[in-house]
């Protein structure tokens, strides 16, 4: 699908509405992300971003499976069907997702902005960016957090999404922007030639 990550860039900056995006701050929600964000605020005239810490829950049961996730906002978002089938009670899904973020993004924030809060987003249009979405568990955590601090507006641009994702996020957000969308999701270097 994609030879590379400049190629995914090129074909999602084709998609992407620059009237909505020149308005917007850019969110990066991953490393990953961080590329894309960055070279979309370049083309865009250099706008403001910034990247929210998003971090996931995974089972004690299954190490590769994500329960949650938890923003550096403090907003998480939980799979119960999961937490149901492996019979995840809410004492120890709750102190897994503190541990979380009292671990892995306090470090965080303190690595990256040494320990200060996110840039004000309250009233502001907002851009989250990704490399690409398959649960939408990282997307939707995502968006709760903007929601939760006043954002005007919710964007989301990816280069590849799961359709079951792209299905709900775009219920959610105002405007969505994806170059394609995957019936049988793998994993997101699946979709790329080379993927570094």
């Amino acid at each position: 699908m994609f030879e590379n990550r400049k190629d995914a860039l090129n074909k999602l900056m084709e998609i992407l509405d620059k009237n909505i995006v020149s308005k917007c701050i850019i969110l990066s929600i991953s490393k990953r992300g961080v590329f894309y964000a960055r070279e979309i605020g370049l083309k865009n005239g250099l706008l403001e971003g910034d990247f929210l810490l998003i971090e996931k829950v995974k089972s004690p049961i299954n190490k590769e499976t994500s329960l949650a996730a938890v923003s550096e906002t403090k907003d998480y978002i939980v799979i119960d069907e999961l937490i149901k089938s492996f019979e995840i009670n809410d004492d120890y899904l709750f102190s897994e997702i503190q541990r979380v973020y009292d671990n892995k993004i306090m470090n965080n924030i303190y690595q990256l902005r040494a320990g200060e809060s996110i840039i004000s987003l309250e009233g502001k249009d907002v851009l989250l960016v990704d490399e690409g979405a398959n649960t939408g568990l990282r997307l939707l955590c995502a968006i709760k957090s903007c929601i939760s601090k006043g954002v005007n507006t919710v964007n989301v641009a990816v280069p590849v999404i799961s359709k079951e994702s792209a299905g709900i996020i775009e219920k959610l957000v105002d405007n969505i922007f994806f170059v394609k969308t995957i019936e049988d999701y793998v994993s997101v270097e699946y979709y790329f030639k080379e993927y570094k």
